[in-house]
């Protein structure tokens, strides 16, 4: 089963990192409640100017029981917003999700 996504985001007051972010991206799901493998890209408009920063995620989550899944991630960032003076960064991410 594919699984496309969208989001956005916008914030007038500069409280966040971003004041505009859009995501798109796709999930495929071989087999129904054992996980997801999918790919991101995000465009993110820094507060305060600068550079747009753009982000693209390759993600695997894995459902360990009906409740719990695992998510590791490989990220890179091409302009980061949090540091100007690197041009681009790789990420390592683990995200842990509880449903209750």
């Amino acid at each position: 089963m594919w699984l496309p996504f969208v989001r956005g985001g916008y914030t007038k007051d500069r409280g966040s990192l971003l004041e505009k972010s859009l995501s798109v991206g796709v999930g495929y799901q071989p087999v129904p409640m054992r996980g997801v493998i999918g790919a991101g890209f995000n465009w993110g408009d820094p507060n305060g100017g600068g550079t747009s920063q753009y982000t693209t995620e390759l993600f695997w989550r894995y459902q360990l029981t009906k409740e719990i899944a695992l998510t590791p991630s490989l990220q890179y960032i091409h302009n980061p917003a949090l540091d100007p003076t690197e041009d681009r960064l790789f990420a390592a991410g683990l995200r842990f999700r509880v449903v209750l």
